[in-house]
């Protein structure tokens, strides 16, 4: 897509209130993210109100945004436990998968390119291959996907933003990652605009799996992938899971989606 539309705050107040209700249009599956380009650049980069979908939502904007989204996903964000008195044999935690019922988006794909941008919801991570199994939006339709090639859209707090202190403690959902800029397009429902942040300023929930990068003191750590077990807002250094038996500490910005 193009450019980001700029409108005025009442413009912007209307728009949201009107599609999503003030509410966070992140919350479950969503339309296109075309749009995100022109984002980014020195500092922090707000766009104020604006549709960060880039004009290309799909399906309607009323009521719960999972109702009309996660139909037909065979139920991937609630099959976890099986039922009540179904034994089941007890399987040994992995720490470097991104669980089930994570929602994505595709990116960086050369053989199927035309699925680049489009979301869906992993179903299932096979071992074998180490690729994981996306159900793409609005359709039947399934990838095998490697990790490097999904963009997860969690939830995250923002940290540390010395010229936008009223940033610092709010939360968003991560739209998009710009590879050149090194930044995620965050939106804050709170405040109805898209940010454009550096890793170190983003702070990934408890649970998050996520890739370590740029450890210089232990490049054999770099690439590998782990769950964030906690956030220690001092340091501003995560402790990551990588698996039963290591525990590794990093710095904030170490850790990637």
């Amino acid at each position: 897509g193009g450019g980001v539309h700029h409108m005025s705050q009442q413009e912007a107040a209307e728009f949201f209130a009107h599609a999503f209700g003030g509410g966070d249009p992140f919350g479950g599956m969503f339309g296109g993210m075309g749009g995100m380009g022109g984002m980014g650049g020195p500092g922090i980069q707000i766009q104020s109100g604006g549709s960060p979908f880039g004009g290309s939502i799909r399906g309607g904007f009323g009521g719960d945004p999972f109702s009309s989204m996660m139909g037909g996903m065979g139920g991937s964000m609630s099959q976890q436990g099986g039922f009540a008195g179904c034994a089941r044999p007890a399987k040994q935690p992995t720490y470097d998968v991104i669980p089930p019922g994570t929602i994505v988006s595709l990116k960086g794909l050369v053989n199927a390119a035309v699925h680049n941008g489009d979301r869906g919801v992993i179903k299932q991570y096979i071992a074998q291959t180490k690729r994981y199994v996306v159900e793409i939006e609005d359709s039947d339709e399934t990838l095998s996907v490697k990790p490097e090639n999904l963009l997860q859209h969690v939830h995250v707090r923002i940290h540390d933003i010395q010229s936008q202190p009223e940033l610092n403690g709010k939360t968003g959902t991560v739209i998009t990652w710009c590879p050149k800029k090194e930044r995620y397009n965050i939106y804050v429902a709170s405040m109805k605009k898209v940010v454009s942040l550096k890793p170190g300023n983003v702070v990934l929930e408890k649970g998050t799996v996520a890739r370590v990068t740029g450890v210089a003191s232990r490049p054999e750590l770099n690439g590998k992938w782990g769950t964030i077990k906690d956030w220690i807002k001092d340091s501003n250094k995560y402790d990551v899971q990588l698996s039963n038996s290591q525990i590794i500490r990093v710095k904030v910005e170490n850790m990637i989606l």
